[in-house]
């Protein structure tokens, strides 16, 4: 029976990370980029807009209302008009940093399988480090035992 050293296990986890890592920048898909808004969370805002432009809204990431813009038309409405189409507003920048949130979240899983993959694959190394010394100790008795 051959027996694999950690250094053995080592070495071919070495090349296939080498392997993978050439196969991810040649002839493949290029990774998405991280925007600045998927890279801070912070920097996500939602805009929601009402009454034909009239009423705009700015939230940001924390779920806070950054700016309410009213122009002269949205002043010409009756008080009970201007509150129905600020709720409409907020309500709609409340859902566009929603979206965007999701995507930049969706982005950055799918930025990142490499990293991911590696750490797998360095906790495979270990527990087969593991696997290989008890393989090995239960040869060891083995053989002595003859």
């Amino acid at each position: 029976m051959a027996e694999f050293s950690g250094a053995e296990l080592e070495r071919m986890l070495a090349e296939a990370r080498e392997t993978l890592e050439s196969m991810r920048q040649g002839g493949t898909a290029p990774r998405p980029a991280k925007t600045a808004e998927a890279a801070d969370g912070d920097a996500l805002e939602g805009v929601g807009e009402a009454a034909d432009g009239a009423v705009k809204v700015v939230a940001e990431a924390a779920g806070r209302i950054k700016s309410v813009a009213l122009d002269d038309k949205a002043m010409r409405l009756s008080a009970q008009k201007l509150g129905e189409q600020l709720v409409t507003a907020v309500n709609a920048a409340l859902e566009d940093l929603r979206v965007k949130a999701a995507t930049a979240a969706a982005a950055r899983r799918e930025a990142e399988p490499g990293e991911r993959s590696e750490d797998i694959q360095n906790q495979s190394l270990r527990q087969m480090e593991l696997i290989t010394q008890a393989i090995n100790d239960t040869l060891a008795k083995i053989g002595g035992n003859r």
